[in-house]
């Protein structure tokens, strides 16, 4: 190849915009990280862009996530898959049980904004935010209790739909262990010393044995209504996908909770069949199908049941 040849090369190679790149931020004095997927012939100023939100101590390479912005960008969708902090800087991979946590389910709506906020000053006027299981649950506290007219729809992922019964069953199941001990053992220390009060060796979240703050176990493990997705639906005034797999357990509460609700007109309610809570099998392809068709949608009429 002549000179001229390479020169010409080069610059052919450099004028192609990457379609695929890490992204970092600051938020609250810590470096959050995100991956962003542009679908080809796209951009963030002219369509639509789906903001993805992992599940419990998770991050934005996890497999579900990062199969899901593949797909999402084979079918013309960008999306911006995002790692909550949960106190640590530049977090990555899941949550390392070893280090101390305090972090709270709801600290996820102003990170959300802070992407938010990014991507608006990308030039996106079209967002979408999205999340899966407790990321679906924290997408939702975050539209119901933020109004940014920049984000129009929102779609919620085998949501999180925790109550106070539901989750003492799956404490127990998950770790052999009662809950009622550690959660009245977390009030007193919430009482008498405060929500920075450090209980060591305590199983909690995807941890057997953690170190934590009695105010973050508190908060997950009491009775937080934020923790209960369908409650939140009504409050949520714009177009709503909820997706779940006819074999997530979670979907035994989750339709006939969402179905029976009269004044949730705004909801779309999408089951697939044989599909699991992380839509494993092929699944994940039929999830991107009804992202897609949801994302581009013009329609914003009431609620389908399907």
């Amino acid at each position: 190849m002549s000179w001229l040849g390479g020169i010409v090369l080069a610059l052919i190679v450099t004028s192609v915009p990457l379609r695929a790149e890490e992204v970092k931020i600051e938020q609250q004095a810590l470096d959050v990280l995100g991956n962003l997927e542009i679908a080809k012939g796209k951009s963030l100023k002219q369509d639509p862009v789906v903001l993805l939100v992992h599940d419990t101590l998770g991050h934005h390479r996890m497999e579900i996530i990062s199969a899901l912005q593949e797909l999402l960008s084979e079918r013309g969708v960008s999306s911006l898959a995002i790692t909550l902090s949960l106190g640590l800087n530049e977090r990555r991979g899941m949550f390392d049980c070893n280090i101390e946590q305090d972090h709270r389910n709801e600290d996820a709506v102003e990170e959300i904004q802070a992407w938010v906020d990014w991507l608006k000053n990308q030039g996106a006027k079209n967002i979408i935010v999205a999340g899966h299981s407790r990321g679906g649950n924290q997408a939702a506290v975050y539209v119901a209790k933020k109004h940014d007219p920049a984000v129009k729809k929102a779609i919620l992922i085998a949501p999180l739909a925790q109550t106070p019964s539901n989750i003492g069953a799956e404490y127990e199941r998950r770790f052999r262990l009662p809950l009622q001990p550690a959660l009245a053992e977390a009030e007193k220390q919430m009482d008498e010393i405060g929500a920075t009060a450090l209980m060591d060796g305590v199983a909690f979240l995807n941890c057997d044995r953690a170190k934590v703050t009695a105010g973050a176990f508190v908060n997950y493990y009491g009775p937080n209504q934020n923790l209960y997705t369908p409650s939140i639906l009504p409050f949520l005034k714009m177009p709503v996908l909820v997706v779940v797999g006819t074999m997530d357990p979670l979907a035994q509460e989750l339709e006939p909770a969402i179905r029976g609700m009269p004044d949730n007109k705004n909801t779309t309610l999408v089951t697939i069949p044989d599909a699991d809570h992380f839509f494993t099998n092929y699944k994940t392809e039929d999830l991107a199908d009804r992202i897609k068709d949801f994302v581009l949608s013009k329609t914003t009429k009431s609620a389908q049941k399907r």
